[in-house]
């Protein structure tokens, strides 16, 4: 696919009601996936099929167990970005497990300067950040969705965090649920996210193979800017909607 173009729905048009173009190769992205080179040929890795299809997902279980990412500079430089940053994920996740998706450390440090962590046993999605003004490690906590369907399909996640500096603001947006929107912990003006350039990237787990995601990943991706819509297609977006209508559209 070509470069991202941003699709605004008319004025007319209900805001509940959203559609749009999935959308898997980005302007300007990082693809993670693509840093650490993986294949099924790696011990642990397995090839699945992924709600977005002619497009590879992986299934990884033990004995996987890659850290940190090679080129760690690519996803810190695209994280550094003065306006701000996106994450965006879709993953299958173990029953039970508590996952990291994704660890920002400084060499031989064990507290993150940013990290996504994912626990299905409490159901919360948990993200730690420090901001450049202080050193306290800020922590914001969302309930994961459910899965009301036991199929492979329904049961993976869309998730994607931007962190905009203009506004100060984070915005979650997790499968057809409405965005959620939280304010960045600093008073101060020209606040972000700090991101040291020897940062080490760490893929699916924190520092010394500590809380492993188990499961599969089909999209693990960081854009250097803010996107303003969400990147999937959903029918209806609510708090409250019924089995069909709960994952976007593919």
């Amino acid at each position: 696919m070509g470069n991202f173009s941003p699709v605004v729905a008319p004025p007319s048009e209900s805001a509940e009601f959203l559609i749009q173009p999935i959308l898997f190769v980005l302007s300007d992205e990082v693809d993670i996936l693509k840093l650490i080179n993986i294949t099924a040929k790696d011990p642990g890795v397995s090839i699945v099929q992924g709600p977005i299809k002619n497009f590879p997902a992986y299934k990884f279980r033990l004995p996987y167990g890659n850290v940190p990412v090679a080129n760690s500079s690519a996803v810190t430089s695209a994280m550094s970005r003065p306006s701000g940053f996106t994450v965006i994920f879709l993953f299958r996740q173990q029953k039970n497990n508590l996952g990291t998706l994704i660890s920002i450390n400084s060499p031989g440090r064990l507290t993150p300067w940013f990290q996504i962590n994912s626990n299905l046993r409490t159901g919360v999605l948990t993200l730690k950040y420090k901001m450049n003004a202080s050193s306290k490690l800020h922590q914001v906590d969302w309930p994961l969705p459910g899965h009301h369907r036991k199929t492979p399909l329904a049961a993976w996640t869309w998730m994607s965090l931007s962190a905009d500096y203009y506004s100060g603001t984070l915005r979650l947006d997790l499968d057809c649920l409405p965005s959620k929107f939280h304010q960045l912990a600093s008073k101060t003006e020209n606040a972000f996210i700090s991101i040291p350039g020897d940062s080490l990237v760490y893929f699916r787990q924190e520092p010394g193979r500590k809380k492993k995601f188990l499961g599969s990943i089909q999209v693990a991706k960081v854009l250097p800017y803010v996107t303003q819509q969400r990147l999937w297609s959903c029918l209806q977006i609510s708090e409250n909607l019924s089995p069909e209508h709960v994952k976007p559209l593919v």
